[in-house]
C-alpha cells in the first residue's frame, strides 16, 4: 500500500452540491488546489445535482471559491430528488419522505463512483463521506488503492455511531479536524498510528494582502467613520449569531454589525432577528472575495460559537477563523475546547464567555478601547494563521500517509 504509485494520484470523492452555499464545498476545493501541489493528478469526483437559483448563476466555479485552475473537477449522473422535497415542494418535507429522497441521491452517486474509481489505477481515495467511501472500499480490486477518511464531526445517536464506528475501521487511515475527534476515535480502540489531526486552513496569501479599511468601506459605500464588527459565515444556531445580534444592545450607538452569509431558513430568522434594530445589516449569502471585502471593512472580527452544541464546542476547525487570523484584524471568540485547539486567550484572540451577549459586547469594546492587546492579537494572529496554509496542510497529510505500513 505504501509503493510510489499510490502517491502519484488523489481522487476527493464528495458527495456535494458544486457549487454550492456550504463552506465544506470550499474547503473541498482549497484542499484539492493544496493536493495539486504535491501529487501529480487531483480530481474532485462529485454528484451532477439539482441546485439553487443563486448557484445556477454561477459560471465559473473555481472563480467563485477564489482557488487555482490546478486540478480536475468530474460530475457523476445521480438521481437526485433532494431539493424537490426540501426546497421546491416544502409541503413534502415531512415524514421519510426527505430521508428517502437523500438515500436515493447518495446511493445512485455511490454507484456511479463505483464505477468511475474502477478504472483508475493505484491512488489515494480521499472523502469526507463515509458511507460513500467504506462502499468504494469493499468494492475495490485491490489495485494498490488507500482509502482515507476525513472526519469533521460525529453522528448523534448510539446506532449511528456503531455503524460509523464500524465503517471507520474500514478506513485505512482517518483524518480529524480537531483533536477532540481523534482522541474520540482512540478512545473507540482505533489505531492511534492511523489516526490524524489536520485542522483547517487558509489561503494566506489571498487575506492578507486583503485592502486596507479605507478603501474596502470605499467600495461596499460603508461609513469611514463608522466603528463595524463583522461576521462571516452560516447562520446555523450553533454558530451563535444569534448571541452577536443580541450583543449589540450591550454596544456603544457608534458600534454597527455586519453579519455575511447564512442560507435558508437560518438566514431568515437571523434578519428577523436584526429588523428591530438599525445598526445591524444583514448581507446574506456572497462569493468568497467578496465575503472578504467586508472582513477587510471590519474593525474587529467575531467568531460567537455556541458552547451548547459538540460540533461547536469540541469538533469544528472553523475556517472563518482562520481567515480572521490572516487578515489583520483583532479577532474576539468564543471561550470553547475547538477554539482553543488554534488560539490562546489574549495572545492571538480574545476568547470570551459563550452565549452569553453581554460578554460578547464587553470582549468587542475592549479590543477596540485597548491599543496595545489589539496590536498584541492582531501580529500573533498572523504568525498563527501561517502555520495553517492549505498547502501544509495537505503536505502534513500526505507525509502522515507515506509513514502508514
Amino acid at each position: 500500500m505504501s509503493a510510489p504509485a499510490v502517491f502519484r494520484e488523489l481522487v476527493m470523492v464528495a458527495n456535494v452540491r458544486v457549487p454550492s452555499e456550504r463552506a465544506h464545498v470550499l474547503q473541498i476545493m482549497q484542499m484539492a488546489a493544496g493536493f495539486s501541489t504535491i501529487f501529480q493528478r487531483v480530481r474532485v469526483v462529485y454528484p451532477v445535482r439539482a441546485n439553487t437559483e443563486l448557484m445556477k448563476r454561477v459560471r465559473n466555479v473555481f472563480d467563485y471559491y477564489s482557488v487555482r485552475e490546478c486540478f480536475g473537477l468530474v460530475g457523476l449522473p445521480c438521481i437526485d430528488p433532494v431539493k424537490r422535497v426540501t426546497l421546491d415542494w416544502p409541503w413534502l418535507a415531512s415524514g421519510p419522505l426527505p430521508r428517502i429522497a437523500h438515500f436515493i441521491q447518495i446511493l445512485t452517486f455511490t454507484f456511479a463512483a463505483l464505477l468511475f474509481v474502477a478504472r483508475l489505477p493505484a491512488c489515494v481515495v480521499y472523502s469526507r463521506d463515509l458511507l460513500v467511501l467504506t462502499i468504494l472500499n469493499l468494492s475495490s480490486t485491490g489495485r494498490g488503492r488507500l482509502f482515507v477518511f476525513e472526519v469533521h464531526t460525529l453522528p448523534r445517536s448510539l446506532f449511528a455511531r456503531k455503524l460509523h464506528l464500524w465503517s471507520a475501521r474500514r478506513a485505512d487511515a482517518i483524518v480529524a479536524i480537531s483533536d477532540h475527534l481523534r482522541n474520540w476515535y482512540v478512545e473507540m480502540g482505533l489505531d492511534p498510528k492511523s489516526i490524524l489531526t489536520a485542522r483547517d486552513g487558509v489561503d494566506f496569501d489571498a487575506y492578507s494582502s486583503l485592502p486596507a479599511k479605507s478603501l474596502a468601506r470605499e467600495r461596499l459605500g460603508i461609513d469611514p467613520d463608522s466603528t463595524m464588527v463583522v461576521y462571516t459565515g452560516h447562520f446555523f444556531p450553533w454558530k451563535g449569531a444569534d448571541t452577536l445580534v443580541d450583543a449589540v444592545r450591550h454596544l456603544p450607538d457608534h458600534w454597527h454589525v455586519v453579519l455575511v452569509g447564512g442560507i435558508e431558513p437560518d438566514l431568515s430568522r437571523i434578519r428577523d432577528l436584526a429588523s428591530t434594530n438599525e445598526r445591524i445589516r444583514v448581507v446574506g449569502h456572497l462569493p468568497v472575495h467578496d465575503a472578504a471585502l467586508y472582513l477587510a471593512a471590519a474593525d474587529v472580527a467575531v467568531l460567537p460559537n455556541s458552547g451548547n452544541a459538540d460540533i461547536s464546542a469540541r469538533y469544528t476547525s472553523p475556517l472563518k477563523l482562520f481567515e480572521y487570523l490572516a487578515s489583520d484584524k483583532p479577532v474576539v471568540a468564543s471561550d470553547v475546547p475547538a477554539v482553543r485547539e488554534i488560539v490562546r486567550n489574549h495572545h492571538s484572540a480574545l476568547l470570551v464567555k459563550p452565549d452569553d451577549s453581554a460578554a460578547l459586547a464587553a470582549g468587542i469594546e475592549r479590543v477596540a478601547m485597548d491599543e496595545q492587546l489589539r496590536n498584541k492579537l492582531t501580529l500573533n494572529a498572523r504568525e498563527v494563521a501561517r502555520e495553517y496554509s492549505w498547502n501544509s496542510r495537505a503536505a502534513l497529510v500526505k507525509a502522515f500517509l507515506e509513514r502508514l505500513d
